[in-house]
């Protein structure tokens, strides 16, 4: 299988994701991409970006069959979201629950038209074994040799600057912030810190903003910006 490239350093996992809590009901009336769209919620509306999935962007293969889907399975009709947590852009992350009982964001990845995005420090297991499930079969996206993984596709050229709070993050670029701690020093560093590239801890830890690293009771290297 063709492994993700999303992690800086292997063995490396997440810091635990904003709790959200809420829980969103209404209808779908507009799907942007394969796991975003805009919910009507009484009288408001409310972007969504589905959480722990990541679907190819429109410019990509397999990008336009994922919004297919997504509209064919929401738009016009009810769901309920179970919020995470909010970004930067206002967007509600969380799980989609359609008209039938069944979870959007599991039904994207079972039909190869996500993948699984690991941005929790507990593995979901029902996300990895439809993965892998869509892998086997060579389904959607896992029909080009090798897979090119969105975060990637997204990437920038200039490296962008870390979130000084949760309010600041970007849900889909946590991973180019390089947000990066040691769980035995307790020393946190990110790209524009001079020996980042030279400090490789084993089993670091990824933080999505730098308020979180300190919460967590992480203090900043001496070589970062200050």
């Amino acid at each position: 299988m063709f492994l993700p490239v999303f992690l800086i350093w292997a063995g490396s996992i997440l810091a635990p994701m904003a709790s959200g809590g809420d829980v969103l009901t209404g209808t779908v009336t507009a799907v942007h991409d394969g796991d975003t769209f805009t919910l009507k919620s009484g009288s408001s509306f409310y972007k969504i970006r589905l959480a722990e999935v990541d679907a190819p962007e429109l410019g990509q293969t397999f990008g336009r069959q994922a919004r297919e889907f997504t509209r064919h399975r929401v738009l016009g009709k009810r769901v309920r979201v179970n919020v995470a947590l909010t970004d930067r852009y206002g967007r509600r992350i969380g799980e989609v629950i359609v008209e039938d009982g069944r979870v959007l964001n599991e039904e994207l990845v079972h039909a190869g038209l996500a993948w699984y995005y690991r941005v929790n420090p507990v593995k979901n297991p029902r996300l990895q074994k439809l993965e892998r499930e869509a892998f086997a079969h060579r389904l959607g996206l896992w029909l080009v040799d090798p897979p090119l993984p969105p975060w990637e596709f997204r990437r920038e050229t200039v490296v962008p600057e870390p979130p000084a709070n949760m309010s600041q993050v970007d849900y889909d670029r946590i991973f180019h912030y390089g947000i990066v701690g040691n769980r035995r020093t307790h020393i946190v560093r990110w790209p524009a810190c001079q020996n980042y590239r030279r400090s490789k801890p084993r089993h670091a830890l990824i933080f999505y903003s730098l308020q979180q690293a300190r919460q967590m009771g992480f203090r900043f290297a001496k070589d970062c910006p200050q």
